[in-house]
């Protein structure tokens, strides 16, 4: 399944918060209007998505919520005061949400009640397209390694040039005031091998996004939007170009045809003094010198 040109733009902007559903966490995206709402919800082992619109809300409210009678807007309302302060919540849900995996569709359930009345809602999440993975997951990961990469190169840099700034205090005879203060010189590999080793391990699982890497995936998304329209304009220029060129060889071939076709038709006998013409070339004048058969002509 794969979202609307719209929703996919806006969704492309908002960063990525966990929800957790009863003892399965998921990482996820929400959106509501008083008509439509659109869900992105992802385990890391699949990414699943539902963009419902009125007609499709109205008619499941219908089979869930026979004796709730309230316009749409209401029934979304209520959806999200409820799902909006559970994002990022560390809060079990076993009494508010539940979920069951078919093939190919993940079922998110909600249980709670809109005025006095117990109030269902069922989010039928079908399996995400390829496009929709990789723009809203693989890509923005890709671009905020590279930032956070690029960050840490700096940062090492920096160390090593305090380190220098340090030791050239040292020569010149500073006394550290507190000893406790004191570090080692800053080794980068060293360091790097401890990181992993301690760190790797514990980021397994569907932890969430920290506050820090949600801003940092909100800047990746905007700078690739103002990218986007010059990235189009190009592949678009290039269409064009192989357009055209396509359309010259496909003409070209079929002015060869006609050649070829009437190689098998026509006598190879010319005239003298007559003037060939093959697709647009200068003519050829046969010679008068002698009469003979002409040689290649229509080959």
């Amino acid at each position: 399944m794969a979202l609307s040109q719209e929703m996919d733009a806006h969704f492309l902007k908002l960063p990525w918060q966990t929800l957790h559903v009863g003892e399965f966490s998921f990482f996820t995206k929400v959106h509501f209007t008083e008509t439509s709402y659109c869900l992105l919800v992802s385990d890391l082992k699949g990414v699943w998505c539902e963009e419902a619109a009125a007609d499709v809300i109205q008619e499941r409210s219908k089979e869930l919520n026979k004796r709730l009678k309230a316009p749409i807007s209401s029934f979304l309302g209520h959806l999200s005061q409820l799902i909006r302060p559970l994002l990022d919540s560390k809060e079990k849900t076993a009494n508010t949400l539940s979920c069951t995996r078919t093939r190919g569709t993940l079922m998110l359930h909600v249980k709670s009640r809109l005025s006095g009345l117990p109030f269902y809602w069922n989010f039928h999440c079908e399996e995400s397209s390829v496009g929709t993975v990789c723009r809203h997951f693989l890509q923005p990961l890709i671009s905020m390694t590279k930032a956070l990469d690029s960050q840490c190169q700096e940062l090492c840099l920096l160390l090593r040039r305090k380190d220098e700034e340090i030791q050239d205090y040292l020569e010149g005879g500073a006394v550290l005031s507190r000893e406790r203060l004191k570090t080692e010189t800053f080794d980068e590999n060293s360091f790097s091998k401890s990181f992993m080793r301690k760190n790797i391990p514990e980021q397994r699982g569907t932890s969430g996004l920290s506050e820090r890497l949600q801003q940092l995936y909100s800047d990746v998304m905007v700078v690739q939007e103002q990218q986007e329209p010059d990235v189009a304009g190009a592949a678009a220029h290039r269409m064009s170009e192989q357009s055209t060129e396509l359309s010259a060889l496909t003409e070209r071939s079929a002015a060869q045809q006609d050649v070829g076709d009437g190689q098998t038709h026509k006598p190879s006998q010319v005239p003298p003094g007559d003037v060939l013409s093959l697709t647009q070339q200068p003519p050829v004048v046969v010679s008068k010198a002698k009469k003979r058969k002409a040689k290649g002509l229509f080959t």
